[in-house]
């Protein structure tokens, strides 16, 4: 679910420098003289970095692209139990899995932690390649919206502030644009102050974000009616009415696609919105001992943990409750939660989704800031945006990555979903071009990992995937559209005032060359094999 790739540094994990991120992700890139995992330096203090392992890097990829099936309900309540379910099955094979294989390929190639920016620039120019993190960038500030968002939705349905009909909450308006940005600002103080959410912190996030899923499994198993699986959708339930958003029911290039009477447009949405994000793992290559094995492993491990964590709670989700299409609607698992095993499960449903919500927040909002100040170095952006407290955090970033999240504190979760799949998709195409275009133009780089299939075939990898997006596209709305052209004319517009500033002497002459592929030398076999050992 977060889509953000860092550009640079993204802190290090030092006393006094508490940066908020799973892992730190300083490292550079290595070259044959560098040892893989060079020690962290900061005013004088040296602190070595211990390699991740396979599963403990499998955790935290996990909780970059699922952190638990927290905001699933759209899907059900676009498609029906049946649909939801062939959705959560099948569609890894479309999104996730050649994700996660074009990211173990390129992330064990490149081994730094600029992940698909680096993979883009080497491939199509470094314009391309800022264009690329430009826009995770603002996918990943809007994502981060989400959370305060769905944390809202989740206590509301325990807690009830919904009006009798379930439809509409009764705290909206400003008062709802007040509490999301009231919880906005604690959390970025928070992140602001250096809140760690590393090693065993991470891993009990993890465990407390599953724990009331694997609770529901125990008590609801016995409950289950497996009917419920093959409810289909609901014949005389219309558009507006399961989904009444303005935003959500405005037309596009395909307006109101329902074949199958199935509402596409919502069900991908989620759909890609939960599946996707296994190419922010490519920043965690550098932390790993082994990038053959160990990265390798926890990316694939990580893939098997996301679809079995989803498929296995919609099972008992829709197999033990008796539930209409129509009513699950944001948030709706936590009243579930108190159908299957009590008010007990349903609160702690909703405390596990608060402290993933809080755990997310944090750690896309420290992505988001650490990328900005990457770009910084980079030349990319003025140089405020190097700037960090005495906390060791990025401040100029974090003020942004607030601002822009306050700014969304308007929308809701299926409005925010829209916007930044759209962003996030943009990347990954450029992304899924780069792998085909890298492929063949440069067969020579050593690939620690790689996928078995020819250079010639490499475009069947990324076809699905493709033509999932495409699908995407053109069920969307047309504010998606306009949304999309105007962040991508103003990353241009980025890269043109930085080559003025460079020409005025404002930035360093050394980017935004649209013939440089300077990033990232070829491997040589010694490089590699040291890699490895």
């Amino acid at each position: 679910m977060s889509p953000s790739a860092s550009l640079g540094s993204t802190g290090p994990a030092v006393e006094g420098d508490a940066s908020v991120s799973f892992v730190s992700s300083q490292h550079q890139r290595h070259t044959s003289e560098e040892p893989l995992l060079p020690p962290l330096q900061h005013e004088g203090i040296t602190t070595p970095t211990p390699p991740l392992k396979a599963w403990s890097l499998a955790v935290i990829i996990f909780y970059a692209v699922s952190g638990g099936p927290f905001g699933i309900e759209p899907t059900i309540r676009a498609g029906g139990n049946f649909a939801a379910i062939m959705g959560f099955a099948l569609f890894p094979f479309v999104y996730s899995i050649p994700e996660a294989f074009v990211t173990a390929e390129l992330g064990s190639a490149f081994h730094c932690p600029s992940g698909g920016v680096a993979w883009v620039e080497e491939a199509f120019g470094e314009s391309m390649g800022f264009l690329c993190g430009w826009l995770s960038w603002i996918a990943g500030a809007t994502d981060n919206a989400i959370y305060p968002t769905l944390f809202l939705e989740y206590l509301g349905s325990v807690l009830g502030y919904k009006d009798e009909n379930n439809s509409e909450d009764v705290l909206n308006g400003w008062a709802r644009f007040a509490c999301v940005s009231g919880i906005t600002v604690i959390l970025s103080l928070l992140n602001y102050r250096g809140l760690d959410i590393v090693g065993n912190t991470s891993l009990l996030v993890c465990v407390i974000a599953i724990s009331p899923f694997v609770l529901m499994m125990m008590i609801g198993t016995p409950k289950i009616v497996p009917s419920r699986w093959l409810q289909m959708p609901e014949s005389n339930a219309t558009y507006n009415e399961l989904f009444d958003d303005a935003f959500e029911t405005s037309p596009g290039p395909l307006p109101y696609v329902t074949l199958g009477r199935i509402l596409w447009r919502p069900y991908l949405n989620n759909l890609f919105w939960n599946l996707n994000s296994f190419d922010s793992s490519a920043s965690f290559a550098t932390e790993t001992d082994c990038v053959k094995k160990t990265y390798t492993r926890g990316i694939f491990l990580a893939l098997f943990m996301v679809i079995i964590c989803y498929i296995a709670p919609v099972l008992v989700l829709v197999g033990a409750t008796d539930y209409t299409q129509s009513e699950w609607v944001d948030g709706h698992i936590g009243a579930a939660a108190i159908d299957i095993g009590g008010s007990w499960l349903g609160a702690w449903t909703v405390f596990a989704a608060g402290i993933s919500s809080l755990a997310q927040f944090e750690a896309e909002m420290s992505s988001d800031a650490f990328m900005l100040m990457g770009m910084a170095e980079r030349g990319y952006l003025p140089e405020v945006f190097k700037m960090r407290s005495k906390y060791g955090t990025p401040t100029a970033g974090i003020v942004v990555g607030t601002a822009v999240i306050i700014s969304f504190g308007w929308a809701d979760f299926g409005q925010l979903l829209e916007l930044l799949n759209a962003n996030y998709a943009l990347s990954l195409l450029l992304e899924y071009a780069a792998f085909v275009k890298l492929r063949h133009s440069r067969r020579e780089m050593d690939r620690p990992y790689r996928i078995p299939i020819s250079d010639r075939a490499s475009f069947m990898v990324v076809l699905p995937p493709t033509l999932g997006v495409i699908l995407f596209f053109l069920v969307s709305n047309w504010y998606v559209y306009l949304f999309c052209g105007m962040s991508v004319l103003a990353g241009f517009a980025v890269v043109k005032i930085g080559k003025r500033a460079q020409l005025f002497g404002h930035l360093p002459a050394q980017h935004f060359d649209e013939h440089s592929h300077a990033s990232l030398p070829p491997r040589t076999k010694t490089s590699q094999t040291k890699m490895q050992q």
